[in-house]
């Protein structure tokens, strides 16, 4: 467990390594300059991270086997990959504005990539990575302050609760942007 991120630093492309995660904090920034929901910072303190910047506005394709088919070509802001003892958490991130319309959509491909990468990890080292664990996080300004763990402004642990979808089974949260969570780790569960 110990070099899968070394792993999947090594093996993607530079282009969508994440500056913003260095040091003890990650920031992450949408790239619409209109956007209201603008950043979010996650403090890592102990935990291991590598990050993934999917949505970059560039001519790279991240998807250059699939037909130009726009609703299949769908990806999230960011792929957080977390190492916590012997577990491997993905995060699939997506920051929005008012309109999170498809954001479920956007983080599950995102958990797609992040399989896809994993599986040809285990094929290039011949390693079995069997402890991980998918989350899907939305960062939005949408009725921001009625969501759980928002109490005037600051950030609290209680109502970091994952949801199941119903449907596809993934556990899911959403939680206000523009906003410093001092333990990366409460995303971890």
């Amino acid at each position: 467990m110990n070099n899968i991120l070394s792993l999947l630093r090594e093996s993607t492309n530079n282009e969508f390594h994440y500056k913003g995660d260095k040091g003890n904090l990650i920031t992450l920034q949408e790239t619409q300059k209109s956007s209201k929901c603008q950043s979010v910072q996650l403090k890592k303190g102990h935990i291991k991270t590598f990050t993934l910047e999917l949505d970059k506005q560039n001519n790279i394709e991240i998807h250059p086997l699939l037909n130009s088919i726009e609703t299949l070509k769908k990806k999230c802001d960011y792929l957080i990959f977390c190492q916590k003892e012997n577990t491997l958490y993905v995060l699939a991130v997506e920051l929005k504005s008012d309109n999170s319309t498809g954001w479920t959509k956007q983080t599950r491909a995102g958990e797609m990539i992040a399989r896809y990468l994993i599986g040809m990890i285990e094929n290039y080292s011949g390693l079995n990575i069997t402890h991980v664990k998918f989350r899907h996080v939305l960062f939005s300004t949408q009725n921001a302050n009625q969501l759980k763990g928002r109490k005037k402004k600051k950030i609290t642990v209680e109502g970091f609760k994952y949801e199941q979808d119903h449907k596809w089974g993934f556990f899911f949260i959403r939680k206000p942007c523009n906003t410093t969570y001092p333990d990366l780790d409460i995303f971890l569960r």
